[in-house]
């Protein structure tokens, strides 16, 4: 195979591609890709400079980190980026003018981001709240820069030039210093995407006409058959085979947002630990509104702290009974109205302009919750809906590709929320407050017991 298609693998690479290519070949198809694990959810309101760093989830910490310095390493990884080459990095980044942001912690499957550098990536972003350029590096592998882009200009160039960078094999100083402060340079030139062309086409060159070594069992040959894509090592090596054979290549990843899926089969200690922030969000508010006292000039501001306990009560409700991770979501999804209600209390009651309520991801509720109208059509068929999308699910609508949603178990199968027939799920009957304008509607339905029916 030729060298100029791959960096040299990470040890634990080479295990994961040899144990799933013996798996697939045992059972005769393609192994499935591995699920990721989740992503922290939805910014906590509470500042992480309030906290203590024990009270801090993983991701609250990167976040504090970042508001000191646009470039964070893990303590554990300090001789892999040494404070000098930090130093010059921060520099560089500062010198752009432009909001960019390097992570590097240790990844590896089964951590609080299931080794996935874009659920880091999104669970910082809602932690830090601000927008920009988002870098780290993936799986472990000094070889391989993730980037993701929030409300920057020009969108996806996080992501073209960090993996412009990371197939870049004439780079002759691959340190991780080199690779991400090139990977800094191009997304200040805004020649991401141009350059992850360039590169992407001069692999695919490379890879024409090779035919490669036989897979055992296969018969060999490079002609006929059709083209399968093996996903292994976390979707970050793929095995194309073409008859009987092979060969073994990068492939380009979807540059999206975090993808907050999966919770239903997250560790117990990651279902604990949303709980935990949930719980801690519900006590805040209730010691908030407990604590609001208003001039009684203004009715609806009575009216809007009046239904801000309502939210506040519901959303105790949807924790008391909460056995899944789409409770937990709706949950805090109440809270947060319950928040933006108490703020649109306050407001009218001091004579301020009202500010806006959140509007939650259709696909995730745990999504970041700067989002925006779509129109919506799903795969196959022909009808449309209006909902509220964030960033990258709006961006994948625009792409035609699967906004990735948040999976609920139902009748023994993984399927997004929404598919739960409307008469067996509140979640799915409202959308988590998506599918009307009427905010008060998911508060009244929890409320009078459509949390759980039979």
């Amino acid at each position: 195979m030729p060298t100029s298609l791959l960096r040299p693998l990470p040890a634990a690479l080479r295990a994961a591609l040899a144990t799933a290519l013996t798996a697939a070949l045992a059972l005769g198809g393609a192994p499935a890709a591995a699920e990721p694990s989740p992503a922290g959810p939805g910014s906590a309101e509470q500042s992480p400079a309030e906290q203590s760093p024990a009270d801090q989830s993983p991701a609250e910490r990167i976040a504090e980190g970042l508001r000191t310095s646009p470039v964070y390493v893990d303590p554990s990884l300090d001789a892999a980026l040494p404070e000098e080459q930090r130093t010059e990095l921060a520099a560089r980044i500062e010198a752009t003018g432009k909001p960019i942001y390097v992570i590097v912690v240790p990844l590896v499957a089964g951590d609080a981001w299931g080794g996935e550098p874009e659920q880091l990536i999104g669970a910082v972003h809602d932690r830090l709240g601000a927008d920009g350029s988002y870098l780290a590096s993936e799986l472990g592998s000094m070889s391989w820069i993730t980037g993701v882009d929030y409300g920057t200009e020009t969108e996806h160039q996080a992501a073209d030039a960090a993996q412009a960078v990371s197939l870049d094999d004439d780079v002759d100083d691959t340190s991780l210093s080199a690779m991400f402060t090139r990977t800094v340079e191009i997304i200040d030139a805004g020649t991401g995407t141009a350059d992850y062309e360039r590169e992407s086409d001069e692999l695919s060159a490379e890879a024409d006409g090779w035919g490669g070594a036989s897979l055992p069992g296969t018969g060999g040959g490079s002609s006929g058959g059709s083209l399968l894509p093996w996903l292994v090592a976390g979707g970050a090596v793929v095995l194309l085979v073409a008859g009987g054979s092979w060969l073994l290549v990068r492939r380009r990843r979807a540059p999206v947002a975090p993808r907050l899926v999966a919770f239903d089969n997250a560790d117990q200690a990651r279902r604990t630990e949303l709980r935990a922030e949930v719980e801690r969000e519900l006590v805040d508010l209730g010691e908030r509104l407990a604590a609001t006292t208003l001039s009684g000039g203004d009715a609806r501001a009575a009216a809007d702290h009046s239904a801000a306990l309502d939210a506040h009560h519901a959303a105790g409700k949807a924790l008391d009974g909460a056995d899944d991770t789409a409770d937990l979501a709706g949950a805090r999804v109440l809270l947060h109205l319950g928040e933006d209600l108490l703020a649109a209390a306050q407001a009218r009651d001091g004579g301020q302009k009202v500010p806006g309520q959140r509007r939650h991801c259709f696909f995730n509720p745990l999504h970041p919750t700067s989002t925006r109208p779509v129109i919506w059509r799903a795969v196959g068929t022909s009808r449309k809906v209006k909902v509220n999308a964030c960033t990258d699910c709006a961006a994948a609508i625009k792409g035609h590709r699967a906004p990735t949603a948040l999976p609920v178990r139902h009748d023994g199968e993984r399927v997004p929320y929404y598919e739960v027939p409307a008469e067996e799920s509140v979640w799915s009957a409202t959308g988590y407050g998506n599918l009307t304008t009427d905010s008060a509607d998911l508060v009244r339905r929890v409320l009078r017991g459509d949390l759980r029916r039979d």
